[in-house]
């Protein structure tokens, strides 16, 4: 799916999350059953979908992931840490986490994910 062909999500934080995911080295847009995956080199480092009333954000953690669990904790339901790392971060578009946790979770999925020669591209 080319950029110019994507339709805009209807909430703003989703349009937010968007655009930083497309700024890394290399990032395409495509789909994953309904959600949009974002990938760099061809591997996927974020998926990223709405529903009425929710955002839904998967991406991989590593250091962050102990962060993620505590957040978790205090935050019953908004996000789910399974297998290798991967978390999903379900929230209210009217009531996100702040942009700069999703962004350095972002970042970290992404360096954890790109192919090394990508990976070097970032300069965050």
């Amino acid at each position: 799916m080319g950029s110019d062909e994507t339709e805009e999500f209807e909430n703003e934080i989703c349009e937010r999350i968007r655009a930083y995911a497309m700024s890394f080295p290399e990032a395409d847009e495509g789909s994953s059953c309904v959600n949009r995956a974002f990938s760099a080199g061809g591997k996927n480092f974020a998926f990223l979908g709405e529903k009425p009333g929710e955002c839904g954000l998967r991406l991989k953690l590593g250091e962050s992931i102990e962060s993620a669990q505590a957040r978790s904790a205090d935050a019953a339901g908004t996000i789910e840490v399974g297998k290798a790392g991967w978390a999903m971060l379900k929230f209210s578009p009217d009531d996100p986490p702040p942009m700069t946790e999703i962004e350095a979770w972002i970042a970290e999925s992404f360096l954890l994910l790109a192919p090394k020669k990508i990976a070097a591209l970032y300069e965050g």
